[in-house]
């Protein structure tokens, strides 16, 4: 049975333990008349998702949304498979993925490119999702659950174009997808999460502060779960972002080669994630989530493209 955990006002996390790996990846239910699910994780783990729904009593009827903060294949990837088993849910996305949605092949292509074989069985591929039962959302739409309660779509860019972040008006929550970075619950660490080739740092950083002024009662990382209450974990996002762009922007006048850059950044953080170097499955999952060299290839394009 999938690892469940309740959390504030009745929403509960969905362990989908991607690639066999446990609090890496989180699918949030959002109770209401029309329960949401925010992410999907990817095609992987359609049954791990599946089941644990079924387990809080929610069948193919009984989903009205699935709401993607993106379309990365680590939360959005099984979209066309739930479109398929769960059909009386929209799925919900920016406008700038939904065209990926409707037709992933450029989006697939461009995956593979980047993870080769391996893509298969961490990710798997991402199926078509019918036209009509893709809804595209600009920030301020409310999606009304019933019973008062309602999922607005808050402006997330930064980590990608179509990065979105949803608010929860009963528990004042925000899901916040991967703005925040990734963080790990078990070493207690956060690193950010700047892949190519949408990662833009100013965007990112604005995006931290218009989080922060909506003064949420919690966030929610889809990597992993709640952010914990006693540290501020929105600053030492913001103070990461720029931290490691110092790092690269420095480096770059080296070298601009993409290894000796991740190389560099790896060395220079190395006190900061000690404690995932010094385990093989910590390592493995931040690997899984986003890899140094992603960071770096994120803020190599990020500077050449400013240049």
């Amino acid at each position: 049975m999938p690892k469940t955990q309740t959390l504030d006002a009745g929403i509960v996390a969905i362990d989908t333990e991607m690639a066999g790996l446990d609090q890496t990846v989180a699918a949030f239910v959002v109770p209401g008349e029309r329960p949401a699910v925010i992410e999907t994780g990817p095609a992987t783990v359609t049954k791990t998702l599946t089941e644990g729904l079924r387990a809080l009593g929610l069948g193919p009827n009984d989903v009205a949304s699935f709401v993607l903060t993106h379309i990365h294949l680590d939360h959005g990837g099984a979209s066309g498979d739930v479109a398929r088993l769960f059909p009386k849910a929209d799925i919900v996305v920016h406008p700038e993925g939904a065209r990926h949605l409707a037709d992933p092949t450029k989006l697939m292509a461009s995956a593979y490119r980047v993870f080769g074989d391996r893509l298969d069985s961490t990710f798997g591929p991402l199926q078509a999702v019918p036209k009509d039962r893709i809804r595209a959302v600009e920030p301020g739409t409310i999606l009304d659950l019933g019973g008062g309660r309602t999922l607005e779509i808050v402006e997330a860019t930064g980590h990608a174009r179509h990065h979105m972040a949803i608010q929860d008006s009963e528990s004042g929550v925000i899901f916040v997808g991967d703005s925040m970075g990734v963080y790990l619950p078990e070493a207690g660490v956060l690193r950010p999460a700047t892949p190519p080739p949408d990662f833009d740092m100013e965007v990112a950083l604005a995006t931290l502060r218009r989080l922060r002024a909506r003064a949420p009662r919690g966030l929610y990382l889809t990597h992993f779960g709640p952010a914990p209450a006693d540290r501020d974990l929105l600053t030492q996002a913001e103070e990461q972002l720029i931290r490691f762009g110092a790092i690269i922007e420095e480096a770059m006048r080296e070298s601009i080669d993409l290894d000796f850059l991740a190389e560099r950044l790896r060395e220079r953080t190395w006190d900061d994630y000690k404690a995932i170097h010094d385990s093989s499955e910590l390592l493995a999952k931040f690997d899984a989530l986003n890899a140094f060299r992603s960071s770096a290839a994120g803020y190599l394009r990020y500077f050449q493209t400013r240049a």
